[in-house]
Formats: structure tokens, C-alpha cells, sequence
């Protein structure tokens, strides 16, 4: 059931980075849609991985507080 917790925790604190974030996507959104060939494939693994990087901090953040708190 501990698990379960930490599961529904990360989920909800994503969502919500997500949520906040919103802004920020559209705008890259937007400029991914302005770009051609091999730029925009490179925009596209770029903005990727910058997503994810942000959603692993935000794990780390949230076991980073059940522990602390």
C-alpha cells in the first residue's frame, strides 16, 4: 500500500508540474511548429529530454519531502 501512495503522489505532483508548465510547452510548441528537416528533429530531442529531466527532478523532489517531512 506504500507503494501505491508514492505512486499516487509522483503521478499527482506531475500532473500539476504539468498543469504549471503549460505555458512553457505551448511556446515550444509553437516553435517546434516554425522549424524543418534535421532543426526540428533536434528541437523535438531537445525539448524531450528537457521534459523529462524536469519530470525525474520532480520525483526526486517529492521522495526528497516524504522523507524530510
Amino acid at each position: 500500500m506504500k507503494l501505491l501512495k508514492h505512486i499516487k503522489g509522483i503521478a499527482k505532483s506531475m500532473f500539476k508540474e504539468i498543469f504549471y508548465l503549460g505555458w512553457t510547452l505551448a511556446g515550444t510548441g509553437l516553435v517546434l511548429i516554425t522549424l524543418s528537416s534535421s532543426t526540428l528533429t533536434y528541437g523535438i530531442w531537445i525539448s524531450a529530454a528537457g521534459l523529462a529531466l524536469h519530470l525525474v527532478s520532480i520525483m526526486f523532489d517529492y521522495f526528497d519531502g516524504e522523507q524530510n517531512g
